[in-house]
């Protein structure tokens, strides 16, 4: 199957986002939202992601593209977990994201995880390109099987260029299918695995070490560290044995709420 969905946001004079593209294909379909919110996140547009088909199944070509004008801020989740599954041929199925985040723009990535099956073959790969002035948090999290299922394997590459420059090209591969992938070097015993990108013009004049600090764990619930990029950005990993005790661990910072975590200070958030 080969299946793409659009999204293009700008902002109107009085700051609301307006999403003037909103079209896909199953199981890429794009929904708008309309809820209650606090005030301060009235101006966004908030979308889902609905899976309107199974999969991805193994040999599958998914393409999602997201345009965000100057200004507009969009929050986009999911309705449910996606679930990687093998295709009849053994092939690997495919999701190709594509991202642009003009100038004073904002985006918030927070779908619910995806789930590898016994014997999948899928890759994940997004492209972000961002002006110097706008924000990004970018959360995506994989479990390696369901409940008592082997593990199938998946790859994520997230490559983020700000203001025409390299910030991040960061590659996971787990599973079965790659190498030492399920050793210690990797994911060791864990079974559910995250990573959250976020990406703060208000840092910019803020030292590294002193815009957030997450207090690095590693035992038998869970590991969690962060990397301090020289940009004013953060990369937040996290392994866990299973989905639950990862939500657990992840707690403190909170992609969902759009809000970014205080610098200086372990897990909180502020508004």
């Amino acid at each position: 199957m080969k299946a793409s969905a659009r999204l293009v946001a700008e902002s109107r004079p009085d700051g609301v986002t307006r999403l003037t593209t909103l079209a896909g294909q199953a199981p890429l379909l794009l929904r708008q939202t309309f809820a209650d919110s606090p005030d301060g996140d009235r101006r966004a547009a908030h979308v889902h992601l609905v899976g309107g088909a199974a999969g991805p199944l193994g040999g599958d070509e998914l393409h999602l593209s997201l345009h965000l004008g100057p200004g507009a801020e969009v929050r986009l989740s999911s309705v449910a977990a996606s679930l990687a599954l093998p295709g009849p041929h053994g092939d690997e199925s495919t999701l190709d994201i594509s991202v642009r985040i003009e100038s004073g723009a904002s985006l918030t990535w927070h779908p619910q995880p995806l789930i590898a099956a016994r014997g999948a073959r899928h890759c994940t790969a997004v492209n972000i390109e961002m002006a110097a002035d706008a924000r990004l948090t970018w959360h995506e999290q994989t479990l390696l099987g369901r409940h008592g299922e082997a593990p199938g394997s998946a790859v994520t590459r997230l490559r983020v260029r700000r203001a025409d420059r390299p910030l991040l090209d960061h590659t996971l591969a787990v599973g079965p299918r790659h190498r030492g992938a399920l050793g210690p070097a990797v994911v060791g015993t864990a079974r559910a695995c995250a990573g959250t990108l976020i990406v703060d013009p208000a840092w910019t004049n803020i030292p590294p070490a002193d815009r957030l600090t997450v207090a690095a764990r590693d035992d038998a619930d869970g590991s969690i560290a962060a990397l301090l990029l020289e940009a004013p950005a953060v990369l937040i990993s996290a392994l866990a044995p299973d989905g639950l005790a990862l939500q657990r661990l992840l707690e403190p910072i909170d992609p969902t709420s759009g809000a970014h975590p205080t610098p200086g200070r372990p897990g909180a958030i502020r508004t």
